[in-house]
């Protein structure tokens, strides 16, 4: 095996892990990050729903923070499925990458051998 062909091997093992890095890790991480700001988004929504009922009806300053609070709270969580959103279009590039590096790999390969074959 010469040289130039190990580290072929060597760049192709390396892309592997790589496009299983990106794949697996990155985006898992993102995920979780989001699920979590997601839970506590919800337990919070919780607690103010629960307020909702407590509120006095005269009283005109609790009703508009109320107001204030669920307006807030659906601009959050537009925000986050907006976040999971561009989670998974970031997602379906990166794998559409990796998908056209590994194309060019092989056609690059398949090129080179059949000039070598030609000599």
């Amino acid at each position: 095996m010469t040289y130039q062909d190990f580290m072929k091997k060597v760049r192709y093992v390396d892309n592997i892990i790589a496009r299983w890095m990106m794949r697996h890790f990155y985006f898992m991480f993102f995920q979780m990050v989001l699920v979590i700001i997601f839970v506590i988004w919800f337990i919070n929504v919780l607690r103010v729903i629960d307020v909702n009922f407590e509120i006095v009806k005269e009283s005109i300053l609790q009703r508009i923070l109320i107001a204030q609070t669920i307006n807030t709270t659906i601009l959050v969580i537009v925000m986050i499925l907006n976040s999971f959103w561009l989670l998974y279009i970031f997602n379906v590039l990166q794998r559409q990458k990796n998908i056209m590096k590994d194309v060019n790999y092989n056609i690059l390969r398949l090129r080179n051998r059949h000039r070598q074959s030609e000599k």
